[in-house]
């Protein structure tokens, strides 16, 4: 005759992991699809476009041409080995070249302005989040203790 032991199942874990582990597998999927898709993501680093973007907002970036921008879209370019995002006040169509002059939304004067031109444009942000930044920079700066979480909550939830 054999013995029946009870095996208590803690089902509010195995829920939230099972909920964590498609949440990671949704992100996974939406990341690989956007970067096959010409998307970029970029954090903002510097108060320029507060409060529209403050720091640590994760923008979505889509590369089109420079002539498709208009007055107003929030554009990324390269300023040296940096990448900068600010706002299209100004648009100079020269023929075929199209400058473009960008301010941030914190600025108060015109002397602000930064040049844009075909050689430095990135493309322009589709999309923002607010404050994502922070759980990109923890993960970033805490690589090596969350994948080890990820294998034991993996270890844990297939052998159990």
């Amino acid at each position: 005759m054999e013995k029946y032991i009870y095996k208590r199942e803690n089902k509010p874990l195995k829920i939230s992991l099972i909920i964590i582990r498609n949440i990671c597998l949704a992100l996974l999927i939406t990341l690989v699809f956007s970067f096959a898709f010409g998307y970029k993501f970029l954090n903002i680093l510097t108060g320029s476009m507060t409060p529209t973007m403050p720091v640590n907002t994760v923008v979505m970036i889509k590369k089109i041409p420079i002539s498709d921008v208009e007055v107003g879209d929030v554009i990324t370019f390269k300023m040296g080995e940096s990448n900068v995002t600010h706002r299209v006040v100004e648009i100079n169509n020269s023929g075929r070249n199209t400058v473009l002059y960008t301010q941030g939304d914190a600025a108060q004067n015109q002397g602000s302005r930064e040049t844009v031109t075909e050689d430095n444009f990135v493309g322009v942000v589709i999309l923002h989040f607010p404050y994502l930044g922070y759980l990109l920079e923890l993960i970033k700066d805490n690589i090596i203790i969350i994948t080890v979480c990820i294998v034991l909550a993996l270890f844990i939830i297939t052998y159990s």
